[in-house]
């Protein structure tokens, strides 16, 4: 009764000593609010914007180096900075990327904000059943097969939820996303956004339409105007996702490492069943 009173206390504390009250509900709005971009198809979007403004500065670069006619303050300022926030933003969404299946596996996981009670509610069971046995000075025997059930329960819903396999993943994903949900790190992309629109604006206003009047190809450009606006109205979302995920990805880091996960609810179960099978001590042999 001591043994199993000690680890039910653990267990109805443990969510209150790692903070998982306040911390698991910022994970569930943290994995809740990167759901729309974490799409193979949306980060492919991402990068196929990246590309298209790429191909338009290197086809309006040689152009307007050839014709000093055309002066766009604007424009020059957007293409000097423009290698650096091309390098950056798409080294960004391959990251991203290659997490995305990390992403995944959290997010199949059960709600965040159920975490606390799990460990909670078998604690309180655990509590009431040795609580329960003392005052009434039971015999251990009634109170096996329940502590036993519990335990066996603890054990089994790491593997039946898959966290053995998938919160590695999530670890990795963490870990990957230390650089990235950083209030500076989002601060530069934001500039760096403000920036594209600025040199998207030039080369509306400015570029184009000289290139148009000289009679000047320039496909890559008129592609990039025709789809700005969708550009705009794609990518504005994401970095205010980024933006506001950056104090619940914080809070989520704070906490013990996904890996281990699976052992907070394997270790106690196995220590259950073990309790509730350890051999019964026969008071009449212990007499001389």
């Amino acid at each position: 009764m001591v043994a199993l009173a000690v680890l039910g206390l653990g267990l109805v504390l443990a969510p209150a000593v790692f903070g998982m009250f306040q911390r698991a509900p910022l994970g569930a709005e943290m994995i809740r609010d990167f759901k729309p971009f974490m799409t193979e198809e949306r980060l492919a979007g991402f990068q196929g914007h990246l590309a298209g403004i790429d191909a338009a500065v290197q086809e309006i670069d040689p152009l307007v180096e050839a014709r000093p006619a055309i002066d766009s303050p604007a424009y020059a300022t957007f293409s000097d900075d423009w290698p650096e926030i091309h390098t950056t933003m798409t080294s960004l969404m391959d990251d991203v990327a290659a997490n995305r299946e990390g992403y995944e596996a959290v997010a199949s996981l059960p709600d965040f904000r159920l975490f606390p009670w799990f460990f909670v509610v078998p604690g309180v069971v655990i509590l009431l059943l040795a609580g329960y046995g003392a005052v009434r000075g039971l015999d251990a025997r009634w109170i096996r097969w329940p502590i036993a059930a519990l335990g066996i329960a603890l054990v089994v819903l790491p593997f039946a939820v898959g966290m053995f396999d998938k919160a590695p993943r999530g670890a990795a994903m963490m870990g990957a996303f230390e650089t990235i949900e950083t209030t500076q790190n989002v601060a530069r992309i934001q500039g760096y956004f403000a920036t594209m629109a600025a040199g998207q604006g030039a080369i509306r206003l400015d570029i184009a339409p000289e290139l148009a009047r000289a009679g000047v190809p320039h496909p890559a450009t008129e592609e990039l105007d025709a789809e700005w606006i969708r550009i705009l109205n794609d990518m504005t979302p994401m970095i205010g996702a980024m933006s506001d995920s950056v104090d619940n990805y914080q809070a989520v880091a704070s906490l013990s490492s996904f890996r281990l996960f699976p052992w907070f609810f394997l270790a106690p179960g196995a220590l259950l069943v073990l309790i509730a099978l350890a051999p019964r001590r026969n008071p009449r042999k212990a007499q001389p």
